[in-house]
């Protein structure tokens, strides 16, 4: 029984530490897929263009906010809203990196908006 139990905690060592590793500082790919033209995209990316994953982004309409996280190319992707005016916010950040406090507002049309973030 004691062995099972410890083949159990070190599994669920194994995979809380994968699950960690999963959003660590590193960057992602600086290859960014075409817009499909019917979503707004948030690109967020290092100084030297590389996608930044696992950066927490906010989405807002006059009415309600969404929150997309990056994928591994540092894209979030707001999809189902009609095209308009809407504000960008970046509420976490990777480890490795500065907190970045700024608005941005996206174009009246689908496409891509790209923060930029410092290293901390």
């Amino acid at each position: 029984m004691k062995k099972m139990f410890k083949v159990s905690a070190l599994l669920i060592a194994v995979i809380m530490v994968a699950m960690l590793a999963a959003c660590g500082s590193g960057a992602g790919s600086s290859e960014i897929p075409k817009n499909p033209g019917n979503v707004y995209r948030v690109i967020v990316q290092d100084e030297s263009n590389m996608g930044v994953k696992c950066a927490r982004i906010q989405f807002c309409s006059d009415i309600t906010c969404n929150m997309v996280e990056t994928d591994e190319n540092g894209i979030a992707t707001f999809e189902d809203f009609d095209e308009g005016s809407y504000t960008i916010h970046v509420l976490t950040v990777p480890e490795g990196f500065e907190k970045d406090t700024s608005e941005y507002k996206t174009p009246d049309t689908f496409g891509d908006i790209t923060i930029t973030l410092k290293a901390a």
